[in-house]
């Protein structure tokens, strides 16, 4: 009956599925904002100066907005489901994303990096890493109790409710996971979260090289030890860090004091500051 003990314990476990159910439609909303962010708007590169910058910042304004609506539907999945690391996630994540625009968008604008206010973007990046720390120790432990009762069954005194559970999820087609795939996910997981991790450490590093602020090259080590815990290539490694706005440098003063017809190779003028290391 409704109000028998194991009936609570299905009342708690269907509330806490439609929280979790909340808390993913809002998280999938702000993924589609972010998804439409990826548009490109048309720019007439044949225009005059001054409506190529109004263009361009029209651009600018229209991504930042839908990177703001993305990141307050984050917010408020996460008000739902405060547990939510896949939220807190995608919100370090927004945060990220929004701190390249500002940058990009200084790049483009050719604005004077000498005097342009990076208060802003340093703070965006700062945000992001928090975010990412504390959403992989909450998945560090919400993965610890998963693995603990794949390897434990039977040992609380919810067993009853543990088999239903099961059994639902079973019904919605997802299955039981046995130890080992369930091992083989969390690795993949981990994987992904180093792979943005590093991504994150190294867009930094190369503001602040630029900037001439902070230690970008504390942060361009600890971004190329993210990509290896990723499993990611010497190879795709090595292209990176040629990518980077500090070789760009290093390369230039080379060919400034070498003689002409030594061989030296070319260097494109127009680095992508995108990190190319793929999962």
């Amino acid at each position: 009956t409704v109000t028998s003990e194991e009936a609570q314990s299905l009342f708690e476990m269907a509330a806490a599925k439609f929280q979790e159910v909340a808390a993913l439609a809002l998280f999938n909303w702000g993924n589609v904002h972010m998804c439409a962010a990826r548009k490109r708007i048309p720019l007439d590169e044949s225009s005059p100066k001054e409506i190529m910058s109004a263009q361009l910042r029209t651009a600018y304004d229209w991504v930042l907005e839908m990177y703001a609506l993305a990141g307050h539907r984050y917010e408020e999945a996460l008000n739902i489901k405060q547990d939510f690391y896949e939220g807190l996630l995608a919100l370090g994540q927004q945060h990220f994303e929004t701190a390249k625009l500002h940058w990009s968008f200084a790049l483009a604008d050719k604005v004077d990096l000498s005097t342009w206010d990076s208060s802003e973007t340093l703070k965006l990046f700062d945000s992001a890493e928090e975010k990412m720390r504390a959403a992989t120790e909450m998945w560090e432990k919400v993965e610890e109790q998963r693995m603990l009762e794949l390897k434990t069954p039977g040992a609380t005194e919810k067993d009853e409710v543990l088999k239903k559970r099961k059994k639902q999820h079973s019904a919605d087609g997802q299955g039981e996971l046995t130890p080992e795939e369930a091992a083989e996910q969390a690795a993949v997981m981990r994987q992904q979260i180093h792979l943005f991790w590093g991504n994150m450490l190294f867009e930094r590093s190369q503001v602040e090289f630029k900037l001439v602020v902070g230690d970008w090259k504390k942060n361009l080590d600890a971004s190329v030890e993210r990509f290896k815990l990723a499993g990611a290539s010497e190879s795709d490694i090595s292209t990176v860090l040629k990518n980077h706005f500090s070789n760009a440098v290093s390369e230039s003063e080379e060919k400034k004091v070498m003689p002409s017809g030594t061989g030296s190779s070319q260097t494109s003028d127009n680095i992508d500051d995108e990190s190319v290391v793929e999962s």
